[in-house]
């Protein structure tokens, strides 16, 4: 029994030195491993924030946008022309029916084909003339594509009237009865429910969500009413050469549109960003700090935007513009966000460590638009935000000029980071508070109150952003104070 106790003993013994001696080697590994992570996370933090690089510039501008459209629609005028299209016009009413479908058939889609160009978001395009304007371009190809669309089925009917047996045949036949115009069918009337959707009187009063889910029903609209254009389509169905150039460039445009726009997004979610800092900026708004190891990835400058969604439970399928309220760098981009609804109250929960895809940045309103002259910024509400940014990357010797309009400053984003920036490059801040009844003048922003508050009015170069109806204002009053057009630049509403 003794001799078995003392074995116990130095059992119990050599174990317990065992696990004294892991333990040891334990803290030591831990400390290592502590020390190096932190030696890792000082020198990450002492390496100064670098500013992201600037993307390529782009001679593309607003005229090659017409420019493209009209050649395009009068390529396929000169093809219909001259494949019989002007010789059935004198063929008699009948035969000017059927060739007028036709001819506004297939304008309807070429004007389709340069709206789903337009909406692929193609880098050089929107850095030559921003993405708003792209969109609005694109808003115009929509809306002419929904007028052509109503002269087309007006024509077809009119055309097929008389072989097919009066008006309730003809409808029969042309929404079902026909080969593929039920489908037909179905893409016309999503296709006018994006244009209609699309109308600025209703556009206004639909959740941005809503609103973008209803417009990509174009893509399958025009996918689902193609085929009629190869079998019935009169130009089409009967010159082959004419047949498989239009169906090659239907596929590149499709394929064209889908790579643009959808790579990005799929890119973006890949290498997603990380919330780094949330913070209140007043009682209704929050700046929002992304950035990341992915970073650098991207091109931004000040007064741009970005498209974010966030990667969260219930919300990946949104996205949203946001204005950058800082000059993009190394360390982050900033986004400042008001509590405007369900969009925006959902991205003001985003929390540090959670994950966000971003699209962008882009926009052409950034510091180099000044060109030398004294920048001038009107700006109320968020559109302080993409101020803000400008000025922290405008030179120091540059004398901004800054007119906030808010009911107060406590409710004007980043009031103390502005008035100290404009300070610091030599400029002043001024501010328009109170409600607009309770101002001294209706129009805060008249010519002649503006021409007062700015002396130095002649050398500035303008940047408004805001409500729309500050902007148009300020556009109006700056008209009126001898600004030339081509010095005020505004970022109008696109959607």
């Amino acid at each position: 029994m003794k001799s078995h106790k003392n074995q116990g003993n130095l059992r119990g013994a050599f174990t317990e030195s065992l696990i004294a001696t892991a333990y040891l080697v334990g803290v030591r590994l831990v400390g290592i491993v502590s020390n190096a992570v932190i030696s890792t996370t000082r020198t990450r933090n002492a390496v100064p924030a670098q500013p992201l690089a600037p993307a390529p510039v782009s001679r593309f501008s607003d005229s090659d946008v017409l420019l493209v459209f009209a050649v395009f629609l009068g390529v396929i005028t000169a093809v219909w022309a001259l494949n019989g299209g002007w010789t059935s016009i004198k063929g008699g009413l009948p035969h000017a029916w059927r060739t007028a479908a036709s001819l506004s058939g297939m304008w309807t889609s070429a004007a389709g084909m340069v709206g789903l160009i337009l909406a692929a978001r193609v880098t050089w395009m929107e850095r030559a003339i921003g993405l708003d304007r792209v969109l609005n371009w694109h808003r115009i190809a929509g809306d002419t594509m929904g007028v052509l669309l109503g002269i087309h089925v007006v024509t077809s009917v009119k055309a097929e009237m008389t072989l097919r047996g009066g008006l309730w045949s003809t409808i029969r036949d042309l929404t079902g009865r026909a080969p593929y115009m039920a489908l037909t069918t179905i893409g016309a009337i999503l296709v006018g429910v994006v244009v209609v959707t699309s109308l600025k009187s209703i556009r206004q009063k639909l959740a941005y969500e809503t609103w973008y889910f209803v417009h990509l029903l174009a893509y399958l609209g025009l996918a689902m009413s193609f085929s009629h254009q190869i079998t019935l389509g009169s130009l089409l169905a009967n010159t082959t050469v004419v047949r498989w150039v239009w169906v090659m460039l239907s596929a590149f445009v499709f394929l064209f549109a889908i790579m643009g726009r959808w790579v990005g997004v799929y890119d973006s979610v890949r290498h997603p960003l990380v919330v780094q800092e949330v913070r209140r900026e007043t009682k209704d708004t929050v700046s929002i700090l992304i950035g990341g190891r992915n970073i650098e990835r991207y091109f931004g400058e000040a007064g741009q935007f970005v498209s974010l969604r966030m990667l969260t439970p219930g919300q990946w399928w949104k996205t949203n513009p946001y204005s950058l309220s800082n000059a993009p760098t190394t360390r982050g981009m900033r986004i400042t966000i008001k509590d405007r609804g369900d969009a925006s109250g959902a991205v003001r929960q985003l929390r540090v460590g959670d994950r966000v895809a971003v699209e962008g940045p882009y926009g052409t309103m950034t510091p180099g638009v000044f060109h030398g002259f004294q920048p001038l910024f009107i700006a109320g509400g968020v559109g302080v935000t993409p101020v803000c940014a400008m000025l922290q990357a405008l030179p120091a010797d540059s004398r901004p000029i800054v007119l906030l309009r808010g009911a107060h400053t406590k409710d004007i984003p980043h009031y103390d980071e502005i008035c100290k920036l404009a300070e610091a490059r030599g400029g002043q801040v001024m501010t328009v508070l109170g409600r607009t009844a309770m101002l001294k003048t209706k129009d805060p922003f008249a010519g002649n109150i503006l021409r007062k508050a700015v002396p130095t009015l002649d050398k500035c170069m303008a940047f408004v952003c805001g409500p729309t109806a500050l902007t148009f204002a300020a556009r109006k009053g700056l008209r009126e104070a001898g600004l030339p057009a081509d010095r005020i630049h505004l970022e109008l509403p696109w959607w």
